[in-house]
């Protein structure tokens, strides 16, 4: 295992990814938000890739809603909840994947592509790049990317002022 992934693994063993963006007003306004913009962005029918998944908030709520979802998920355990917790959903379909590696999946297949956690865990430039080349890759030409990303006043608020 990847330098990387054992740093996402050990942060992940330490925060409850399930409850994040429904217990936490910050969490909250960042799903409520997103959605409006989905929703203002993509039709109905829509074919949506979650990279980075995590415990499946937006994909399963995305597959409720009806879009054909493609959630992919580096980290085992969180991968486990998405897939129980999705279950029901024959429009869900989740995999274990790398932001890196979309290799899988062909070019120009996603009317959307979310790429919400990823983003945060990777380090250097070439990691950076790679991932955002895979998303633009698997995205239709006239599809929607989401990125998000963490500026330096998120990192300082989050390890000093709290």
């Amino acid at each position: 295992m990847s330098e990387r992934v054992n740093i996402v693994k050990s942060f992940y063993e330490e925060v409850d990814e399930e409850q994040r963006l429904q217990k936490s007003r910050h969490g909250q306004l960042e799903f409520r938000t997103t959605m409006e913009y989905v929703h203002r962005l993509v039709e109905d029918g829509a074919k949506i890739m979650e990279i980075g998944a995590g415990t499946g908030r937006y994909s399963i709520a995305l597959a409720n809603e009806g879009y054909e979802v493609t959630a992919v998920e580096l980290l085992e355990n969180n991968l486990k909840v998405l897939k129980e917790n999705g279950q029901a959903l024959n429009n869900l379909q989740a995999f274990q994947g790398d932001a890196l590696d979309l290799s899988r999946w062909a070019d120009n297949t996603f009317d959307l592509t979310l790429v919400l956690g990823p983003m945060y865990h990777l380090y250097e430039k070439e990691q950076i790049h790679k991932a955002i080349d895979e998303a633009i890759r698997v995205t239709k030409k006239d599809g929607v990317i989401f990125f998000a990303f963490l500026s330096v006043y998120a990192i300082l608020f989050n390890n000093y002022l709290k």
